[in-house]
């Protein structure tokens, strides 16, 4: 999963030339797919209550499969985006399935445990800048082939997955105020990490980079990722998962907006990866603690994060269309300075 969102970035300035669209309209990839994303997450909260678990993560492994072998045999824009649209279905359903799970099992280190589950799908958003720069240009419709298959060959193992999520009885559904106040921190947050990974790309290539320095520095950013979920995973669970989660936010805001310096830019990058890397997984372990009886709370945040998916690189790509893309920078520590005022607000709440 992390290799095939990571790999739109790079991806861009590949689509421009290969279905002869403009930036701003291949940008728009990114939008597509949390579309399909956001339908994704809305089934699935139903299906995870209503069914095994299992059987929510095996069809949307499969979907991911199908919209993967479409991908690779896309011949015209309109096809490509549809079928991207079918991997963003499955990626929503999956994203919501996996992380309920973990967030409501059993043990003290739940949060850690979270962190290291997005930490591999960082892992995977290393490769992908990496691949797309080594071998799409030849061998685009092959790289979609291989995903296809492995998402097909990892669907039978969900066989395993055993147990229904927590549902308080009675509950209308429906999200209170504290509820809403991490759904508006969690949409920000998304905008923030997606829209950093799909334009820092093409942000350092106007600043003088070369496509396989910017693309390379994309992997940096998806490998902070891993390396700051991995690490969260030693600290201790005296601290408070709201402390972690502030932190990271106010940093990642810094080093966003130094990103507008040119020379700076590459390292900030990082540092803002870093830095975001545990606001998922310990948000959502977070409000699990503050509501533990009902993943209905929780599951209102993957709604937020497909909603922060489709508007934030949407949102950037309209300001580089009309202003050039060295503003990138400057909108996702806007976006960020929004989600350090949320969060902040929901560990005041009560």
């Amino acid at each position: 999963m992390g290799l095939i969102v990571a790999a739109y970035g790079p991806l861009l300035e590949h689509l421009t030339r290969r279905f002869g669209v403009s930036l701003p309209v291949a940008g728009a990839t990114i939008s597509v797919h949390f579309a399909g994303a956001l339908l994704g997450v809305l089934i699935a909260m139903r299906t995870m209550e209503k069914l095994p678990a299992r059987v929510t993560v095996m069809i949307a492994t499969g979907i991911v499969s199908l919209g993967c072998a479409a991908v690779a045999v896309a011949f015209v824009w309109p096809f490509f985006m549809a079928a991207v649209f079918v991997i963003g279905v499955g990626f929503g359903a999956l994203v919501l399935g996996l992380n309920q799970l973990v967030a409501y099992s059993e043990g003290r280190r739940r949060a850690a445990l979270l962190n290291a589950l997005n930490g591999a799908y960082s892992a995977g958003a290393v490769a992908g800048p990496i691949m797309i720069a080594a071998f799409a240009q030849e061998h685009f419709s092959l790289l979609y082939l291989a995903a296809a298959g492995v998402a097909l060959a990892l669907t039978p193992g969900a066989i395993g997955i055993s147990g229904r999520l927590p549902v308080a009885a009675g509950s209308p559904g429906r999200p209170g105020l504290l509820v809403v106040i991490f759904i508006l921190a969690f949409t920000l947050y998304v905008a923030v990490e997606n829209g950093t990974g799909g334009w820092m790309t093409s942000h350092l290539e106007s600043i003088g980079l070369a496509s396989k320095d910017a693309a390379t520095l994309t992997s940096g950013f998806w490998l902070a990722l891993v390396t700051g979920r991995l690490l969260i995973t030693l600290v201790p669970t005296r601290v408070p998962e709201a402390a972690i989660v502030t932190t990271g936010a106010g940093v990642a805001t810094v080093a966003l907006l130094a990103a507008s310096i040119g020379v700076v830019a590459p390292w900030a990058y990082i540092v803002a990866g870093l830095a975001l890397a545990p606001i998922f997984p310990t948000g959502i372990v977070w409000l699990a603690k503050l509501k533990p009886g009902d993943a209905r709370a929780t599951s209102w945040l993957f709604p937020a994060a497909s909603v922060g998916g489709i508007a934030g690189p949407g949102v950037i790509g309209v300001v580089i269309a009309g202003f050039g893309v060295g503003w990138a920078p400057a909108v996702l520590a806007l976006v960020a300075l929004g989600m350090v005022s949320a969060f902040a607000l929901a560990s005041r709440a009560r």
